[in-house]
């Protein structure tokens, strides 16, 4: 068997080894540098943008139902909670292939504006979940209107 011993064969499989090994930790390390819950086993992406009155957060929940959903606000952190259930297949049928499994998803993001979390809604389709967090007043956007100069006595501007 000593023929087929390919030494490039070899060292292209390390190669490629220690490139994943390099990228799934420093390049795009996924949830290992977020705030993730250490118990959590998956990631949950987020899209947070702003309008002048709200912030709205998505976050991407696959398999979840929303009674499986937890949201809280505490000290201008959001947190996201979910969790999926157990799959369950009829009677007398067994697994061939099983990826799908339970899972946690956690998620904290400090919020870059205050808001009112009484006025806070959420809707629910197809495994997105998305927020409208009102902001509040000190966090809306104020416009200053700009005038013209003050006229003084004898027609001379003051400004």
């Amino acid at each position: 068997m000593a023929g087929n011993f390919r030494p490039l064969r070899e060292f292209m499989s390390l190669r490629d080894g220690m490139d994943r090994l390099f990228e799934d930790r420093w390049v795009s390390p996924g949830n290992w540098l977020t705030w993730a819950s250490p118990t959590a086993s998956n990631f949950m992406p987020l899209d947070i943008y702003e309008t002048p009155d709200d912030l709205v957060v998505r976050a991407l929940v696959p398999g979840v139902a929303p009674d499986g959903i937890d949201i809280q606000v505490q000290a201008g952190v959001l947190t996201i909670r979910a969790t999926s259930e157990e799959p369950s297949i009829p009677d007398g049928a067994t697994w061939l292939v099983r990826e799908v499994t339970p899972a946690e998803y956690t998620r904290q993001v400090t919020l870059p504006r205050t808001i009112e979390a009484e006025g806070a809604s959420s809707t629910f389709e197809h495994g997105v979940l998305t927020l409208t967090l009102p902001k509040s007043g000190d966090a809306k956007p104020k416009q200053i209107k700009v005038g013209s100069p003050r006229r003084v006595g004898g027609g001379q501007t003051e400004g």
